[in-house]
This record gives structure tokens, C-alpha cells and sequence, in this order.
């Protein structure tokens, strides 16, 4: 029997930053990523992408890195060796800290530096929308702290649109430009947070409310 995960949603994002969806266990947070990644066939609705050869990369909650490539070989799989810029591979490696570990192999690595040969594929593809499903959720609380700030500074950089799924409220309030709360289906609430400039104090009065009226929305 099928069972109805997205009704009536609409949702308009923006061209570049970090918009983060929260949303309870069973909401349709993934499925709305797998939809926008080509995953999931749509069942009716439409779903309108700028430009006419939009790439999307998708960073998943565990690395799925080939154990038998070593970091660079994971970050250009898939790509075709005339479209691949050794300089810009490098500068890649170095923006998401791995300087050194080029030759390495997955065991050999942290889950965070896995996470960021991750985050390094996706951006090795030149893709400009970027969709992450809950990518820090695996990663003890000093390493997640870490990669939150080393995505901040990719945005920076980048200056890609990033869609980010968690189940932590709090992490969307350190992340977001903007936060969508996903509830019955359907959109239940939007948040512009892109006027709070980081690193955000979750114990300021503003982040407090506005965790409170997320939270009334779940």
C-alpha cells in the first residue's frame, strides 16, 4: 500500500547558502532530498531548477567512499579524465583540511576527514545545488562542532546552495541562512536567519524564541 510522505509542498529556495530543513523522524526530509537529487520519481508536482544542466552532488550520512581508492581517486570517481583539474582538485584538498592525506586510503582515516572527502567530491563535481542528509549525525559532538565550522567556511568560498537535513535544531540554528520546517508532509514554518551573522550564541534571546516556535511547529 503506498503511504503519502509529501503533500502539497511548496517550497521556494534560494540561489546560494545553507537552508536547512528540520522536521520529526518520518516528516519526509530524505525523501524531499532524494526527489531534488533524481532519487525518487516525483508522483505529481513539479520541480523547477534554474538553468538548463543544473549538477547536484549529495552527501549522505556515512561517507560511502570505494575502500580501494585512495582520497583523490574518491574525490574525481565518476568524473571523466578530460574534465579533470588537477589544480583544482589540490585546492579542494587543501580548503577541506586533507593536505598530506592525498595517498591515503578510507582506513586510514577519521569519520570527520571521511566526511570531508565526502564534502570534497561534491564539490570536486562543480555542482551547485548541494544536498546533505544529516552528514554530521554519525561523528562525536568535538568532530561534528569541527565539520559545522569547516562548512561555514566552505560556504564562505563556495558560495554554493547547500540543502542540509538534521534532526537537531540547534545545529540548524548555527548553520542556516534560512531554516524550513517540515511537518505533516507539508511546510509548517520558515525562518530567515541570514541577518545573524556567525558564530551564532544559541543562548541569545532571538535563537531562543526562535528554537520555541520550531519546536511548537514539530
Amino acid at each position: 500500500m503506498a503511504v503519502p510522505v509529501l503533500t502539497g509542498l511548496n517550497l521556494t529556495l534560494g540561489e546560494k547558502g545553507i537552508t536547512v530543513i528540520v522536521g520529526k523522524s518520518g516528516c519526509g526530509k530524505t525523501t524531499l532530498l532524494r526527489i531534488l537529487a533524481g532519487l525518487e520519481p516525483l508522483d505529481q508536482g513539479e520541480i523547477h531548477m534554474p538553468g538548463s544542466s543544473q549538477k547536484i552532488g549529495m552527501v549522505f550520512q556515512e561517507p560511502r567512499l570505494m575502500p580501494w581508492l585512495t582520497v583523490w581517486k574518491n574525490i574525481i570517481f565518476g568524473q571523466k579524465k578530460d574534465e579533470i583539474e588537477q589544480e583544482k582538485i589540490q585546492e579542494l584538498i587543501d580548503t577541506v583540511g586533507l593536505t598530506g592525506f592525498e595517498k591515503a586510503y578510507p582506513n586510514q582515516l577519521s569519520g570527520g576527514m571521511q566526511q570531508r572527502v565526502s564534502l570534497a567530491r561534491a564539490l570536486a563535481y562543480d555542482a551547485e545545488l548541494i544536498l546533505m542528509d544529516e552528514p554530521f549525525a554519525a561523528l562525536d559532538h568535538f568532530t561534528r562542532e569541527t565539520m559545522q565550522q569547516e562548512l561555514l567556511r566552505i560556504d564562505s568560498v563556495s558560495r554554493k546552495l547547500t540543502v542540509f537535513v538534521t534532526h537537531s535544531i540547534d545545529e540548524a540554528l548555527l548553520l542556516a541562512q534560512k531554516i524550513v520546517v517540515l511537518g505533516e508532509g507539508n511546510v509548517s514554518g520558515e525562518y530567515d536567519l541570514s541577518p545573524y551573522s556567525y558564530p551564532r550564541d544559541l543562548l541569545s534571546d532571538e535563537l531562543i524564541e526562535i528554537k520555541r516556535n520550531i519546536l511548537e511547529k514539530l
